[in-house]
């Protein structure tokens, strides 16, 4: 590991260890689905840091795949939280949003110290 740490690679630990938190705090609660609804949303979520460390190295505009990848993940979201049941949807696309802002802050801290 380099003397400079990865936003991505903290993004990805917190949001695993917040999907832990949700699914156990669920069953703790009585509803198992919606504790892994929210992890769901926090582990698809995760990968989008990935995604747009990719995309930046495209030919294609950045704001077209931005949409496109922002669409996908909110679609994979939407299917998730079908599958489990139509009042969880909203808990999926929570942990979805949840992880962006994990990213958002992993990475102005990140930049702060540097």
């Amino acid at each position: 590991m380099t003397a400079r740490r990865e936003p991505l690679g903290y993004t990805v630990v917190v949001c695993i260890a917040g999907a832990l938190i949700a699914f156990v705090a669920g069953m703790a609660w009585g509803s198992w689905r919606g504790g892994v609804a929210v992890a769901l949303g926090l582990l698809i979520g995760s990968a989008n840091g990935f995604l747009v460390r990719r995309a930046l190295g495209a030919d294609a505009g950045f704001r077209a795949i931005s949409l496109g990848r922002l669409a996908i993940l909110s679609a994979i979201g939407l299917l998730l939280g079908a599958l489990l049941g139509l009042p969880f949807v909203p808990l999926v696309l929570l942990g979805i949003a949840a992880a962006q802002l994990v990213l958002a802050l992993v990475s102005t801290v990140t930049a702060l110290r540097t």
